[in-house]
């Protein structure tokens, strides 16, 4: 059991390493503003990019929306708060599993917190399978965390389950 544990990981780090140094695949939508959009965002900052391949991968992904807003987007205020994420100015866009959200976006909408929905992105025109050959994505069923840099390149990947420590790897990839 732990030889196959073992294995797991291995693989799971290979992979993610897999996936740094390369270009972000062109991806295009809409958000739930219904706003044209595309990624990689080519605006002079660094992109946070979360994405769902699967559905079963959502609501794992869905636990890392609220820190990685946290983290890198809510700015405090106030004259005893501390804003950390003033240090940061990314772009952030959560890709969850809604190809075709016209179709389901009162839906969608109703359960999501109005501050996400410029940040959320269908991607209705774009081939998801095909991102996912060219992100040499093996395990559909976790969700995936991209930080890219500001050409579009792959610096950091993050995978599974939620933690503070991905999350302070993805910041030290940042710096």
């Amino acid at each position: 059991m732990k030889n196959l544990l073992a294995i797991t990981i291995l693989l799971a780090a290979l992979n993610c390493s897999s996936q740094k140094g390369k270009t972000f695949p062109l991806m295009v939508g809409s958000t739930l503003e219904n706003k044209g959009t595309s990624l990689p965002i080519k605006n002079g900052k660094q992109t946070i990019v979360a994405v769902a391949f699967n559905k079963g991968a959502e609501d794992e992904l869905k636990k890392w929306l609220n820190p990685l807003y946290n983290t890198f987007m809510v700015k405090a205020s106030g004259p005893k708060t501390i804003d950390v994420s003033a240090v940061y100015d990314v772009n952030f866009v959560f890709v969850p599993v809604i190809n075709g959200l016209k179709k389901v976006a009162e839906d969608f909408k109703k359960g999501t917190d109005k501050a996400f929905w410029p940040h959320i992105m269908d991607t209705e025109k774009t081939d998801m399978k095909d991102v996912e050959l060219i992100l040499d994505i093996k395990d559909r069923k976790i969700p995936y965390i991209f930080v890219l840099d500001k050409n579009g390149v792959v610096l950091d990947v993050q995978t599974g389950n939620y933690s503070e420590d991905k999350i302070d790897a993805m910041e030290e990839a940042m710096e």
